[in-house]
């Protein structure tokens, strides 16, 4: 049928050729879209329990060959790959569980469980570099001779090569589908390579008279275990704490509302993200003049043609300012002076003047650079008193001045402080 894709199509898609293409049209369907959430999710539940069932014949096998050579690099990994079990379950189950649809009391579905699995996942990695250093540690300080006959060594090398093909899907996986879990666990099974390939190392040392070796390469592995569970960790965190939405994806947004006639200023945009969930809230400028109805209908419009380009909900407010009261352009440009001369104001949005020329009352919000750690109360009511002072300057007998102070990363407005003379 027109419009829908097509087999060939997938299969022509980037990373979704050889073995690893094959497999994962397997998994979601041919012709199906591997970044859409059901497709992802479905990789995901699948990479998950794969992964579970390798690392389950892995550390069974590291575990026994470890005991009988007596290597402590090679128990270490055992235990690494026993917490790989743990974490590709937790993987797996989230991303079942993330499939769900929106309840009453998760309206935005459960896209986040991802997150939380990707957090997880990092305390598992977390607390096992812990424990293998640690015992990398006593190994230097009490150094024991391994076993390691060449058939042992050819036996790593093989699980090596096993690790290393599921490292490859989950890459190819984790690049067609854009999913962050599975891309911590294609990380997770790279340093799982190099953690192992230390302890090939350490035998192999330790078969021509460096027990040492094996100390020092569980201390490795540790290291590499615990580079991967705090870069993921701190991934996790700021996704869950909640991001702002990056300058692109914000211009975007003020260019689409802009973009339908009438509309005057953009302000206040907040993205949040329920996974692939999204909500869009912004403020418009409309003309003062414009009856409510109009106003309702320019807002709607705008909500459409961002909801249209984004895919996500989207909720306009509309501020109406009178850009054509004697004294408007006065104060814009006065503001305008302000902030070019105040390297921590990053503009101003909201300007209403109310009231007779000559004896105004005067609204108008300041937006301040969030990295600036200067702008604190003293420093803002500085700024405060400098800039009534200017207004008054270039806009004589205002009556008075609501100034509010925001932040551009979309923080919250705190209280507003009305001057008078």
């Amino acid at each position: 049928m027109a419009g829908e894709p097509s087999p060939s199509r997938t299969a022509r898609r980037p990373g979704l050729r050889g073995w690893t293409g094959w497999l994962i049209r397997r998994v979601i369907g041919e012709g199906q879209d591997p970044t859409a959430t059901a497709s992802r999710q479905r990789l995901g539940e699948f990479e998950g329990f794969l992964s579970a069932a390798v690392s389950v014949v892995l550390s069974l096998g590291k575990a026994v060959l470890g005991l009988w050579s007596g290597s402590l690099s090679l128990i270490a990994d055992a235990v690494n790959n026993a917490a790989d079990i743990a974490s590709s379950l937790v993987i797996a189950l989230s991303c079942r569980w993330a499939r769900r649809p929106g309840d009453r009391r998760h309206p935005f579905g459960h896209g986040r469980l991802e997150t939380v699995a990707t957090l997880i996942l990092s305390f598992f990695l977390l607390a096992v570099a812990l424990q293998v250093g640690a015992a990398g540690v006593r190994r230097l300080w009490k150094p024991e001779p391994a076993d390691a006959p060449a058939w042992l060594l050819a036996t790593i090398g093989l699980t090596i090569m096993l690790k290393s093909a599921m490292s490859r899907f989950a890459r190819v996986a984790a690049q067609v589908s854009r999913s962050t879990v599975i891309e911590a666990d294609s990380w997770n099974h790279r340093f799982d390579i190099a953690a192992t390939s230390l302890v090939f190392v350490a035998l192999l040392g330790s078969r021509f008279g460096h027990p040492r070796l094996d100390g020092w390469a569980a201390i490795g592995v540790a290291g590499f275990i615990a580079w991967t569970g705090a870069r993921f960790a701190r991934s996790a965190l700021s996704v869950l704490i909640g991001e702002s939405a990056d300058d692109a994806q914000l211009a975007r947004i003020r260019s689409l509302a802009a973009s339908v006639h009438g509309v005057r200023g953009v302000h206040d945009v907040l993205v949040h993200s329920y996974g692939d969930a999204r909500l869009i809230s912004l403020h418009i400028e409309v003309d003062a003049a414009l009856s409510l109805l109009a106003a309702h209908e320019m807002a709607e419009e705008v909500e459409r043609r961002i909801a249209r380009e984004t895919g996500a909900k989207v909720v306009v407010h509309a501020d109406p300012v009178d850009r054509e009261h004697p004294e408007y352009e006065a104060a814009r440009r006065s503001l305008d002076r302000y902030t070019r001369d105040h390297a921590d104001v990053a503009g101003f949005h909201d300007l209403r003047l109310s009231g007779p020329a000559g004896a105004a009352n005067l609204s108008v919000d300041i937006v301040l650079h969030a990295e600036d750690r200067r702008t604190g109360e003293h420093t803002r009511e500085a700024l405060s008193q400098r800039l009534c002072e200017r207004l008054r300057h270039d806009v004589p007998g205002l009556r008075r001045i609501d100034l509010g102070f925001e932040t551009d990363s979309g923080a919250r407005h705190e209280e507003r402080q009305s001057y008078s003379p």
